[in-house]
């Protein structure tokens, strides 16, 4: 009994879970209108619009596609959108026939017909074009975010093509008004795009003329068919399409209606949008890398700038629409690219693309000389990849000038030698080297445009022939050899001229010498009979008796003279003594 009860309230309780999941999932997206009938070059709008079926929602994401060849988006609006908050801007793709979105609102939303997004087409060829989703999702506002999407409706319209017959040419009947004369201050030039969505178009007007009528559409030669009784001079448009327009004017008078004028307006306000940069694949591997430019425009990319790893910036104008840039060879590392695109009214978007260039092994010189004179020009060997190109480096040693160099940013011209099957390769220098120390590397490139990492150096000696280097060899010998001879000549005379001098000067400090030793001798001599007759007539005077005092003051006199002639005389000694 109890197990018959469990399943019974098994049963409710998956019948309970079927239901409550059907009553969930109840929400839809669809394109509305869902069909049209439209002509070539003909506008149209179309809006996602979600029905919650009563459940309350937050956010809603989604990708349409349709047929590039077909349609052209012109603008993703989320101006009336239930959604304030974006993850994603709504974004779209021409060249991939794409149009993205995700967004969401955090007071929620309930209802059938929630405008999302808006968006405006042009059509481009006949046909039955179809915009389909490829995916999307509605999160219900549970808390738990469940996806309750369940069902994805698409739209499809048919174009018509242009009629094989030409419209009549509107042939005017005789003595009416001539073609106006259309000018604008605002857009002056018919060939130019501007950004501006406001065009103030103005003409003059005969004085004949009774009505005017206008009208602006992207046919290139409608007969215009909104008439004015005023005599009006100019005309206001506002909110002109991206794209060309034409603004047609028609005169009249009492004699009909005249000639039409035509005046094309080129409008591009928005930026090319999806600017997306990625390699594309090429055959040809001198070219090196490749880059390929996607973005949606409305008028045509004039130009591009280029900024590489922060360098200076390159305009490249693509003069062949390929929208794309070559690159050419880049060294080994990791490179940034920065890109701004230009298009015809000015507008710009900026792109930027990372790469790192992988590079193979260095090639290897195998056979070349050390030494060489400056007749001989060598022949360098060395291995690499099989079929590469190869770069070499020459530099100068004595002041770091390069004679030759390997540009690894594109030069091909300076790859050129190849290796063969075996990676083998020769270099031969054009010239004679001159007299030197010269370093030579090499740099590589193979068959897919890969760069090599830099060979190690070797080094040339470069020296004049040999019969020249032994004359030079003596030169320089004799050069050191004479000035040696004289310097050895001048020192023996000047050594013999400065002994003559010094005993010339010995003799004459010996004889001066003598001299003062005679001389001091006498005067001392002098000094001792003047002393000593003065001792005499003191003693006459005093009758043979002086003072203790005054014997002591003669006695230390006699003793200091005596004492000065013998240090004299020591010091005359000393002199003699060191002149012998």
């Amino acid at each position: 009994m109890i197990r018959n009860i469990s399943r019974y309230v098994a049963l409710l309780s998956l019948i309970f879970f079927i239901v409550s999941a059907h009553d969930v999932t109840a929400a839809t997206l669809r394109i509305n209108p869902g069909t049209g009938v439209y002509a070539v070059g003909n506008t149209f709008t179309l809006t996602v619009i979600v029905n919650t079926e009563g459940k309350p929602i937050n956010a809603s994401d989604g990708q349409l596609f349709f047929n590039p060849r077909e349609l052209q988006v012109i603008n993703v609006s989320r101006n009336a959108s239930i959604f304030n908050l974006w993850t994603e801007e709504p974004t779209f793709s021409n060249s991939m026939g794409t149009i993205s979105f995700s967004g969401g609102s955090p007071t929620g939303y309930t209802g059938s017909t929630g405008n999302i997004i808006t968006i405006s087409f042009r059509t481009l060829s006949a046909g039955t074009p179809k915009v389909t989703f490829k995916s999307g999702s509605i999160l219900a506002a549970d808390g738990m975010g469940t996806n309750i999407l369940t069902a994805m409706s698409g739209g499809t319209y048919t174009v018509s093509a242009p009629s094989d017959t030409p419209e009549p040419e509107y042939i005017a009947p005789a003595n009416t008004p001539k073609a106006p004369v259309i000018t604008s201050k605002t857009h002056p030039d018919t060939r130019v795009w501007y950004k501006e969505k406001t065009a103030e178009l103005s003409w003059n007007l005969p004085s004949d003329v009774t009505s005017v009528r206008m009208l602006l559409d992207n046919r290139e030669a409608t007969i215009p068919t909104k008439v004015y009784d005023e005599r009006l001079t100019s005309k206001k448009i506002e909110n002109l399409d991206e794209g060309i327009s034409y603004f047609h004017l028609q005169f009249k008078n009492t004699d009909g209606w005249g000639k039409v004028s035509h005046y094309p307006i080129h409008i591009d306000s928005q930026a090319p949008a999806s600017f997306t940069i990625r390699e594309a694949t090429t055959t040809d591997s001198n070219l090196g890398k490749v880059l390929q430019f996607i973005y949606d425009d409305v008028s045509p990319i004039t130009a591009y700038k280029i900024q590489i790893d922060g360098g200076d910036q390159i305009t490249f104008i693509d003069e062949k629409h390929t929208n794309q840039y070559v690159l050419g060879t880049l060294t080994p590392g990791h490179h940034t690219i920065v890109i701004e695109a230009i298009d015809s009214a000015q507008n710009s978007s900026v792109a930027n693309y990372s790469l790192s260039v992988e590079a193979f092994e260095k090639p290897i010189f195998t056979d070349y000389p050390e030494r060489i004179n400056t007749d001989v020009i060598p022949a360098i060997k060395g291995t690499t990849r099989p079929n590469a190109r190869v770069a070499i480096e020459v530099k100068r040693m004595s002041d770091n000038t390069l004679l030759q160099t390997a540009d690894a940013n594109g030069g091909q011209d300076n790859f050129e030698i190849l290796s063969n099957d075996k990676g083998e390769f020769t270099y031969i220098p054009k010239n004679n080297f001159e007299v030197g120390v010269y370093q030579i590397t090499a740099l590589a490139k193979d068959d897919a445009g890969l760069l090599s990492e830099r060979s190690d150096a070797i080094r040339l000696i470069v020296e004049v022939p040999g019969y020249i280097a032994f004359g030079s060899k003596m030169i320089n010998l004799l050069s050191v050899i004479v000035p040696l001879l004289a310097l050895v000549f001048l020192l023996i005379v000047g050594t013999w001229y400065s002994w003559f001098r010094f005993i010339r000067w010995r003799k004459k400090i010996r004889k001066e010498t003598k001299e003062v030793e005679d001389k001091l001798a006498f005067e001392f001599h002098e000094i001792m009979v003047n002393l000593d007759t003065k001792i005499d007539e003191l003693l006459i005077s005093r009758r043979g008796k002086l003072t203790k005092a005054e014997q002591a003051l003669i006695e230390q006199i006699q003793t200091d003279v005596r004492n000065a002639q013998a240090k004299i005389k020591a010091e005359v000694d000393d002199i003699q003594e060191i002149i012998e």
